[in-house]
């Protein structure tokens, strides 16, 4: 991140106290951002992330917000697919999102959608249940 132009925002209250799986959620967080570093943005790129939380009733409903590239139309019904990827022989492996899919649907069992429009960012909403 240091090695960018890109600010992140961390709009998550202090007041919000999750007990829970702290390795998972920061996977979770560290997979979105070095997402959209890779594919959202270029090195020269001065860009904006926005993490939010908040608690309703009995679900924690996490957002993320870049502006940077945005995802193809034709791709986002791909992206928790294993091994897609739009970098493929530029370092993408098509893992990261796979990866975070399932640490929202198995560990948490929660839920997660993308919307994106090209070059205006991406949104992704998790949804995960309080215990």
């Amino acid at each position: 991140i240091k090695k960018t132009k890109i600010t992140i925002e961390n709009n998550i209250s202090s007041d919000i106290k999750i007990n829970s799986y702290p390795g998972a959620y920061g996977q979770i967080i560290t997979n979105l951002i070095l997402n959209s570093i890779i594919h959202g943005f270029t090195n020269e790129d001065k860009g904006l992330i926005s993490i939010n939380l908040v608690q309703k009733e009995d679900t924690y409903i996490f957002t993320y917000e870049d502006d940077g590239k945005g995802i193809e139309k034709k791709d986002l019904p791909h992206i928790f697919e294993p091994f897609f990827t739009t970098k493929r022989g530029l370092g993408g492996t098509g893992l990261g999102l796979n990866i975070l899919y399932n640490i929202v649907r198995k560990q948490f069992n929660g839920h997660i959608t993308c919307k994106s429009i090209p070059n205006k960012g991406v949104n992704f909403t998790i949804k995960i249940p309080i215990d």
